[in-house]
């Protein structure tokens, strides 16, 4: 029996190292390896041992750590950011700011093989602590439901300590609570994180940043709306040789908000009549629509757009075109049927008529009605002054005199 079991013993060994390989195959076929990179946050402790005597740090580099990690891609494709850690002890720190950032596999790590990326040291650099009272303002993003216009956005706390590197404290000019109201349709609230501004308007990185009261509670409310029209009345006047070419002012209507109780009496924005008398150039002014809507105990809906109410009256010089027109296509009015009427000279009236160059580009002439009045002339020579009329934008320059002869038929 035992030469039985010894028999061709080497080609058993073979064969079972075969079949661990065939195996190994088989798996590597079916569960590759694969590798994947994952970003991870860097948890900073021993932090209160910088804080004494007064100091603080700031992070310049090593807030995050990328890494890469292999795995079967049975256990590799649920590997998230969470299944490790990543932190920095900074009671490691060198004299050169640098803290080793310390990665661990929190799962499964066993089967995972770790490769550090390129921010494996976490840099800082020791400030001075420093601190100041800052006052919260807010700033609302975003376009609420239509037919509802913002109201009142209120901070609570209105002022929050914040504490930090001095080179980061001084940088803050600003701090606000921001919110996005899009879409909202009654009043609510929301609680977010202080924002802090530099002097340019940049954001300033909060990471390192300590504040006393870190969640901002931020209440928002909607009022009503109503579109009314904004009535304004224009006496203007130009001076002689001018005309005035346009008149306009803008906007024609706005949309106002309030309560339902303070919309309901209102039904148009008057303001005050505005005049100017003798203009010789154009003119641009405007009013402040904003207070004027606030004495009315309402708002706008629109304050960017609407703040104020601009009028533009564009006045230009009167420029002129001549022509001329054949006697016999005047009219005479009250003239005597006993008399015969007939021009002495040339049987051709010139004339010149004045006006804005955009009326004077469609001039018709064919459109001009000119008339002499006769009434009551008996026989003789007269002159009469030359009389036009016509529904175009143009006036007789001047009253050009006709010389005519009236005699016995």
């Amino acid at each position: 029996m035992k030469k039985k079991l010894t028999n061709n013993f080497g080609m058993k060994i073979v064969s079972l190292m075969l079949a661990i390989v065939f195996w190994l195959v088989v798996v590597a076929i079916e569960d590759p390896e694969g590798s994947k990179s994952l970003e991870l946050p860097v948890t900073k402790v021993n932090e209160e041992l910088i804080h004494e005597n007064d100091k603080t740090y700031e992070v310049i580099e090593g807030n995050t750590v990328t890494i890469t990690v292999r795995a079967r891609e049975s256990v590799l494709k649920n590997l998230t950011a969470k299944d490790f850690s990543a932190v920095a002890d900074l009671a490691n720190l060198s004299i050169t700011g640098a803290v080793p950032i310390e990665i661990t596999c929190l799962y499964n790590a066993n089967q995972v093989t770790i490769t550090r990326g390129a921010n494996e040291m976490m840099r800082v650099s020791i400030e001075d602590l420093a601190s100041v009272d800052k006052m919260i303002a807010t700033k609302a993003e975003g376009t609420v439901i239509t037919g509802k216009a913002l109201g009142e956005v209120t901070v609570e706390p209105n002022m929050i300590r914040i504490e930090g590197a001095k080179t980061t404290i001084d940088r803050i000019s600003s701090a606000y609570a921001v919110v996005n109201v899009s879409g909202i349709s009654e009043d609510c609230s929301f609680v977010v994180e202080p924002v802090l501004y530099d002097s340019n308007g940049n954001v300033i990185d909060s990471t390192d940043i300590t504040f006393s009261e870190k969640n901002l509670k931020v209440n928002v409310t909607l009022l009503d709306t109503k579109q009314v029209p904004v009535k304004w009345n224009i006496n203007a006047t130009a001076a002689a040789g001018y005309g005035i070419e346009s008149q306009d002012y803008t906007p024609a209507e706005v949309l106002i908000a309030g309560t339902a109780e303070e919309l309901k009496g209102i039904d148009a924005i008057v303001l005050d009549d505005y005049e100017a008398f003798g203009l010789t150039e154009s003119v641009e002014t405007e009013v402040d629509l904003e207070s004027v809507v606030q004495d009315m105990g309402v708002s706008l809906a629109n304050r960017e757009a609407d703040r104020t109410v601009k009028l533009a009256i564009n006045v230009e010089p009167y420029n002129r075109k001549s022509g001329a027109i054949s006697f016999e296509n005047i009219e005479l009015i009250g003239k005597n049927s006993d008399y015969n009427y007939s021009i002495i000279g040339e049987n051709v009236v010139e004339y010149s008529v004045y006006g804005l160059d955009s009326s004077l580009e469609i001039l018709d002439f064919s459109k001009l009605k000119f008339s002499l009045d006769v009434t009551g002339l008996t026989e003789g020579s007269h002159t009469v002054p030359l009389q036009m009329q016509t529904t175009q934008e143009v006036e007789l320059d001047g009253s050009p005199e006709v010389k005519i002869r009236i005699s016995s038929k």
